[in-house]
């Protein structure tokens, strides 16, 4: 099972003056893609890799509700997230990135603390 990751994003219809702004959060899953390889070899091996690719987007909340409760504005806003999807795709990977960094950090302070307790009460 993968990961989900959320993003909240303000949505902006209208031009350089918008006539509608929605605050919605969505919930997504990464597929980490592959790293180029076989570069140095015969050309049969070369594979370009792929990209980390954003999947599975689910709108969450709209405006702080939930779906349900404004069910009108979900085909608006998932055409808008359509038409933003390289810049949305970039911050939403970024998101990613940011909460598996911290996430990591927090692993790695409590395995510290764990083993400064261990060392101060003699547990084995």
């Amino acid at each position: 099972m993968s990961r989900r990751y959320t993003y909240s994003t303000c949505l902006n219809w209208g031009g350089d003056v918008p006539t509608a702004e929605i605050e919605v959060t969505v919930s997504f899953t990464v597929s980490p893609g592959s790293p180029e390889s076989g570069r140095f070899g015969p050309p049969e091996l070369y594979d370009p890799g792929s990209p980390a690719e954003v999947e599975d987007i689910r709108v969450e909340s709209i405006d702080g509700r939930s779906v349900e409760q404004s069910p009108g504005l979900l085909i608006p806003i998932l055409e808008k997230l359509e038409d933003l999807h390289d810049e949305l795709r970039d911050a939403m990977l970024a998101e990613a990135a940011e909460r598996d960094v911290a996430d990591a950090d927090e692993a790695a302070d409590f395995a510290r603390r764990s083993r400064i307790d261990d060392a101060l009460t003699g547990a084995a």
